[in-house]
């Protein structure tokens, strides 16, 4: 399936025309023709797909054959983690969690945060890439670096504070996937503070453990949310 992603697609979209970089890169990198099917998502759950009818490295314009719209997971995992002091392992992450599926990313300012600025665009670029690149239909919503407590203050589910401080917690996998929406809390390379902790437990959030050894702060996210998405796909 050749996927391409476009926030102006709709399900009523009859006739699709391309932009003029992506014309170039139909004609001339992928060398597609006209009668080739096509496959367009807004990253919202819409597979719109379509025939080339017009192939120019100005103007590539594809015909509708078919349109769904997929269901969105009923259990959605939102990742709330402090930025890495590296861009490359923060866009690293933001890659796999979109191949793995996570519906939401919260970049998070913490007591301990090497790195207080982030590039919000560029990791919906990765996100988009990494869409296309799984053929899948739901992009991950990415949202602005947000403090530690405006983050306490905005909580509306059922969150997970994993933590390295010696007090009793689960381990991810023990823990009860019962709601349709949960949070996992990520701190920086130096933990989060014992304020925030405390802060955190008061809030109600369950502390838990990512297992006997450390991880890096991105690490950490990935095999987070990849243990709620085994409990969230399991049979």
């Amino acid at each position: 399936m050749l996927l391409f992603y476009d926030t102006q697609i709709t399900a009523a979209t009859q006739e699709f025309t391309f932009d003029r970089a992506e014309s170039k890169h139909l004609t001339k990198v992928l060398r597609k023709e006209v009668g080739t099917e096509i496959t367009l998502t807004d990253g919202k759950g819409l597979q719109w797909t379509g025939k080339l009818s017009l192939v120019s490295p100005q103007k590539v314009c594809a015909e509708k054959i078919e349109a769904k719209q997929h269901i969105p997971p009923k259990k959605r995992i939102h990742l709330v983690i402090a930025p890495t002091k590296s861009n490359d392992r923060m866009e690293w992450m933001v890659e796999k969690l979109t191949e793995l599926g996570i519906s939401t990313i919260t970049p998070l300012l913490c007591h301990h945060s090497e790195r207080k600025v982030v590039k919000v665009e560029r990791f919906k670029k990765i996100a988009v890439a990494a869409l296309k690149q799984s053929q899948q239909f739901f992009l991950p919503e990415i949202l602005p670096l947000t403090s530690f407590q405006e983050q306490l203050e905005a909580l509306q589910c059922p969150a997970l504070i994993a933590h390295c401080a010696p007090t009793p917690k689960k381990t991810v996998s023990e823990y009860a996937l019962d709601s349709n929406e949960i949070s996992l809390w990520i701190g920086p390379e130096g933990d989060f503070s014992s304020g925030e902790i405390q802060a955190a437990t008061k809030a109600g959030l369950t502390p838990v453990s990512l297992g006997t050894q450390r991880f890096r702060t991105e690490t950490a996210g990935l095999l987070g949310c990849h243990s709620l998405y085994l409990k969230q796909h399991k049979p």
